[in-house]
């Protein structure tokens, strides 16, 4: 009897392989992705781009101050988020690029990115820089009942510092209510030292 049960939980098994099995390969194996397929059912031919970035492809970054005329070059090997983009893509990464800036080039005053030249062989890309000596890192203001510290970006919040604006001087108090920008760390740090409580 023992014998028996046996054998008929093996051959259950096999049977349940077998099936799990043959569907897998009818329903994977044997169809041809669409994009393969013509409207007819025959199978074409499918077109890759011919001037996608390649792994092998150099980047060439261009940095140019405008201020000072001067330009730096550096090569290095392309980096994978631009693996597979044709010129219109890359365009359209680095326009992404430019609408969300990090600080770090919104501080070195990042004015332009662009395609200088384009080619499976190489891209040359160049950043334009315009350093402003009046840049304000932090900027200051009074928002939902509190003061908040954001970065330049006006979007990323620094600090929530324990201030109150009945604490400060009446000047103070309406340059803080529009917006106060603030040069620096040492800035930031003497107004947060001066006013919290």
């Amino acid at each position: 009897m023992k014998k028996k049960s046996i054998c008929f939980l093996l051959l259950w098994a096999g049977l349940i392989c077998m099936a799990y099995g043959g569907s897998y390969f009818y329903f994977a194996g044997l169809k041809t992705p669409a994009d393969e397929m013509d409207g007819s059912g025959n199978i074409v031919e499918v077109v890759h781009k011919e001037d996608a970035i390649l792994p092998t492809t150099r980047l060439i970054t261009e940095t140019y101050n405008l201020k000072t005329g001067e330009m730096d070059t550096d090569v290095s090997n392309m980096p994978s988020l631009y693996l597979g983009l044709d010129r219109e893509e890359l365009i359209l990464s680095l326009n992404d690029y430019m609408d969300e800036l990090p600080l770090s080039e919104i501080e070195d005053g990042l004015m332009s990115f662009d395609v200088i030249s384009y080619s499976p062989e190489s891209v040359t890309l160049r950043k334009t820089y315009y350093p402003d000596e009046d840049f304000y890192k932090y900027y200051v203001v009074y928002q939902r009942g509190r003061i908040v510290v954001y970065y330049a970006d006006h979007k990323t919040v620094c600090d929530y510092p324990s201030i109150s604006l009945r604490d400060l001087p009446l000047g103070l108090q309406g340059s803080v209510l529009v917006g106060m920008p603030v040069k620096d760390d040492e800035a930031l740090y003497n107004f947060l030292q001066n006013y919290s409580s």
